[in-house]
């Protein structure tokens, strides 16, 4: 198809892309929404920077990192926000030096696990092996839910469902709403007997043996009065020169969450916030080694990987038939390849063709040696190749006559293949006299 038919149906597809554009924007509805309660600059990377700016209100020097990598300096506060199950056991000892012997003061939460419950349809959380909670002999464990209370049962576990035309203005509320468990603000007691509110998952409680632990933040007492000692909120315990607090969780500090009840005083309560005091927040998760988190987590794949590699191994191990020769390291010459060319364009019979190439390379040969042989008739060429012939006294160039050199330039004429084996000498030998 020529180009000029092309271009009346390039601008009729160009047309109709504009129509097809134009609709498509005619049909779109465009609404102003604002939507409020997203962070913004340093509070939406730091989700601990609302707390930290209270510690430096009551004149303490607030420090953020997202990755722990040491101990802070001896007498600091550690808020240790972050999960810390990829600590090895060189740094758990570090930490527990650190309280022990420089007086730090480390606040902690234990270590949960959740995973998804094919027979109840729900998410279900577990406790994980915590070598911090070990040393100190506390355990944390998971109420469990009973079946005949129906409201502790809803309060356990959220159903709430996220509606698309509400947007959530805490993280608290949207994990509500995508149905991760609720921390309902509970009334909880502190060692002196004041009695404060914070979210703290009712399920989550911490145990520790008798005179284990200095104090305790426990369930306050309801009018029914508690029957049985379920467990504690928080435990605090002094660890040589210095002391260490585990919370059952510290998600009441982030920046969504701290305003709600009693949360600000709480940490100021459990840190002691005083003038000059260094503290510490840890909100990130280090990124352990690669090899480490294979072995962790990909063990099997590593397994997989392993055994692969041996069948591999194996299989290129073995070998089928004897052993080829090895190859030649000669290099043939270049004269070989042409003759194996031309003796197979000859058993094409392409003969003829391969012959006529011969005579043109003469004749561009000739032009170029004798200019004015261009100009002649092809009887007077023949006569002039013949003179030339003659006057080079080559034994095999003197016996030609002038039919012959006739013949020897005739390209359409059949030869077998010592006829052209003879032609194809003398076509080289006139051509190297030149």
């Amino acid at each position: 198809m020529k180009i000029s038919t092309w271009k009346p149906i390039g601008w009729l597809f160009t047309l109709l892309l504009l129509a097809f554009c134009v609709w498509i924007y005619s049909r779109i509805e465009f609404v102003d929404k604002t939507i409020t309660g997203s962070f913004q600059g340093a509070a939406a990377r730091n989700p601990l920077l609302a707390i930290g700016r209270l510690a430096e209100r009551y004149g303490a020097t607030a420090h953020y990192t997202p990755a722990y990598t040491k101990p802070p300096r001896s007498g600091a506060t550690l808020v240790f926000a972050a999960p810390r199950h990829w600590l090895s056991t060189e740094q758990n000892t570090a930490l527990l030096n650190w309280v022990a012997m420089q007086g730090g003061h480390l606040i902690i939460s234990p270590h949960h696990q959740q995973r998804h419950n094919k027979r109840a349809g729900r998410n279900s959380d577990r406790m994980t092996h915590d070598p911090l909670l070990a040393a100190l002999k506390i355990s944390a464990r998971y109420l469990p839910v009973s079946d005949d209370k129906e409201q502790t049962s809803e309060a356990w576990e959220s159903s709430v469902k996220l509606d698309p035309d509400e947007t959530p203005q805490t993280l608290f509320e949207l994990l509500q709403q995508i149905g991760k468990p609720s921390l309902e603000i509970q009334t909880i007691k502190l060692p002196d007997g004041m009695h404060l509110k914070a979210r703290f998952d009712p399920r989550l409680r911490l145990q520790a043996p008798e005179g284990n632990s200095d104090w305790r933040i426990s369930e306050a007492p309801s009018d029914t009065g508690n029957p049985e000692h379920r467990g504690d909120y928080g435990l605090g315990t002094v660890w040589g020169k210095g002391r260490i607090t585990v919370l059952a969780n510290l998600d009441f500090i982030n920046n969504s969450t701290v305003a709600d009840a009693d949360h600000a005083a709480l940490f100021v309560y459990l840190s002691s916030l005083a003038k000059g005091q260094d503290i510490w927040f840890v909100y990130g998760t280090d990124v352990p080694a690669l090899w480490r988190w294979l072995i962790d987590y990909a063990w099997t794949v590593l397994i997989a990987v392993a055994l692969l590699l041996i069948i591999w191994l194996w299989m290129i191990s073995r070998r089928f038939g004897p052993m080829l020769p090895a190859r030649s390291a000669e290099r043939r010459s270049i004269v070989e390849h042409v003759t194996a060319s031309a003796h197979y364009l000859w058993r094409c019979k392409q003969g003829q063709a391969l012959y006529r190439l011969l005579c043109n390379d003469f004749h561009k040969r000739a032009c170029l040696r004798h200019p004015h042989w261009s100009q002649l008739p092809a009887q007077e060429l023949y006569r002039q190749i013949l003179l030339f012939a003659h006057e080079t006294q080559v034994p095999q160039l003197s016996g030609l006559t002038e039919h012959a050199v006739e013949h020897l330039f005739d390209t359409s004429r059949p030869r077998g293949e010592s006829q052209f084996a003879a032609d194809s000498h003398l076509l080289d030998i006139l051509r190297n006299r030149l």
